[in-house]
């Protein structure tokens, strides 16, 4: 939180001197650009996170996230696909009854996306961005249980992301970005039958993981 908290804080109050925008952050008639972003994204907002059983919900979980954006702006206004691969393992110790569980997450995101351009009003020489995307998402859980028992659950869901964040270009095809990423990603029916040896673990049957992630990107526009 005190990392969200300090990009806020960037994005959104920190007053600067007006400066004449120099030729690089001038916002060009037509764009495109492909974006390589890279965060550690928290997925457990709504207290559940991302695991495929029920767990302590005050337990942080983090993960890392790296994406790629394709956007073609015009003016204004742009369109285009984003792309989201998220990864985490989780580990529950060892309990009084001798059970074990491991398992591994990934998180895939495919959708189209839309974008909005403007000069960043608080941070001058600065361009600012909001997207919004809603598109296809797919959810792999493979574990272990008992250190001898392999499970793998994939289930194909709804994902919706949007995105606020600064670009700096420090050259005319170069550019640098802060920003927030949030994302909701909902799985139903994770129904797949999987033996269970222990009472100490109760898979849910569905999923709502709500995830915010603090942004670093580097944009290079053609």
């Amino acid at each position: 939180m005190r990392t969200i908290a300090i990009l806020l804080c960037l994005l959104f109050c920190l007053p600067t001197r007006a400066k004449k925008m120099d030729e690089n952050n001038q916002i060009p008639q037509k764009d495109i650009s492909i974006r390589f972003n890279f965060g550690i994204a928290s997925a457990n907002q709504e207290g559940t996170g991302e695991s495929l059983w029920y767990s302590n919900p005050k337990k942080s979980s983090r993960g890392f996230q790296y994406g790629i954006d394709f956007l073609k702006h015009h003016k204004y206004i742009g369109y285009g696909l984003a792309f989201k691969h998220y990864m985490h393992g989780l580990s529950f110790p060892e309990s009084a009854q001798n059970s074990s569980l491991h398992e591994n997450i990934q998180i895939f995101y495919l959708a189209p996306q839309f974008s909005s351009v403007h000069e960043a009003q608080l941070l001058k020489g600065m361009i600012s961005y909001l997207d919004l995307g809603i598109g296809y998402a797919h959810y792999l859980n493979k574990g272990t249980i008992n250190k001898d028992q392999k499970y793998s659950v994939p289930k194909s869901g709804l994902g919706m992301n949007s995105n606020i964040g600064v670009e700096y270009k420090f050259h005319t095809h170069l550019g640098v970005k802060i920003s927030i990423s949030v994302e909701y990603y909902i799985f139903k029916h994770l129904d797949e039958k999987i033996e269970i040896p222990s009472k100490m673990f109760e898979k849910r049957s569905k999923l709502g993981i709500f995830m915010t992630s603090p942004q670093l990107s580097l944009i290079y526009h053609l």
